[in-house]
């Protein structure tokens, strides 16, 4: 199947599923919003490192599925848990839960304040000064942007470009200690080399912390993905490990789905 449709599986880390406990459990996931019926029943686990990514034509459900899992949306039905902790009796709240599950969406959001400002914003607490200029910059590596920026930290942050915007919203949600990212397309507006110096810095990322990547970009799931989950009209129609999805899908609904997805491309 990867030669048949194109989709090949070499990737700056091994996108293969070993067995791993779960960052975060989900089961019998519903959401309904005005009267219908938008996820049905969805049980998935994520592991606690490496990068899931969650695929599916448009209007599948992939980005309400994200919003249920920070808190967004307050309408679904099932269980859902963090490190063991049912997210809806977080400690502090959905405030506390948002800067605990990191979200990066597809355009870039930034503060009207300095880059200093934005990568420290969700520090909380009587150390905060204290702590600030230690987590700036290790942020700001990890997010590959510190020798970009390390020399206009007191700049606006609106006057960085949107590849830089888009790796300082990861810093920001790096400097709260997240223990997992949400990520709804995060690449999908920039220019290739800001592709591709995002790309790195998250796969070097998902060593360490577990990520959910929505994402239309097929190629890119083959690449990066350890685990892939398939939705269709809001179920889960396949998951499993990421090389064995895009070599060989078990379901006809995700075989047709590869396989228009590449003529959707030509």
């Amino acid at each position: 199947m990867v030669a048949e449709i194109g989709f090949g599986t070499t990737g700056p880390v091994a996108n293969e599923a070993p067995d791993l406990p779960a960052a975060m459990v989900v089961r019998g996931l519903d959401l309904q919003l005005q009267g219908q019926r938008i996820l049905q029943g969805l049980d998935f686990d994520i592991p606690v490192r490496g990068i899931t990514a969650l695929i599916g034509p448009s209007g599948a459900g992939k980005s309400s599925l994200l919003r249920c899992l920070n808190g967004l949306y307050a309408q679904w039905t099932g269980t859902v848990r963090l490190a063991g902790c049912d997210i809806r009796r977080w400690p502090g709240g959905g405030e506390a839960l948002r800067r605990r599950l990191g979200l990066i969406a597809q355009q870039p959001c930034v503060f009207p304040r300095s880059i200093r400002a934005n990568v420290i914003f969700g520090l909380r607490g009587f150390n905060r000064r204290r702590r600030s200029a230690a987590v700036l910059e290790t942020s700001l590596r990890k997010a590959a942007l510190w020798e970009e920026v390390k020399d206009r930290l007191a700049a606006p942050a609106e006057q960085l470009s949107i590849g830089q915007r888009q790796r300082l919203c990861v810093a920001r949600a790096l400097a709260v200690q997240p223990g997992l990212l949400l990520l709804d397309e995060p690449t999908a507006s920039l220019d290739a080399r800001s592709r591709q110096l995002l790309e790195q810095s998250l796969v070097q990322l998902s060593a360490t912390i577990p990520m959910l990547w929505v994402t239309h970009d097929l190629e890119q799931a083959a690449r990066l993905a350890a685990r892939v989950i398939f939705i269709c009209d809001g179920r889960i129609i396949e998951q499993g490990g990421g090389a064995a999805f895009f070599a060989s899908p078990q379901q006809l609904e995700s075989r047709e789905f590869l396989r228009w997805s590449v003529c959707d491309c030509d």
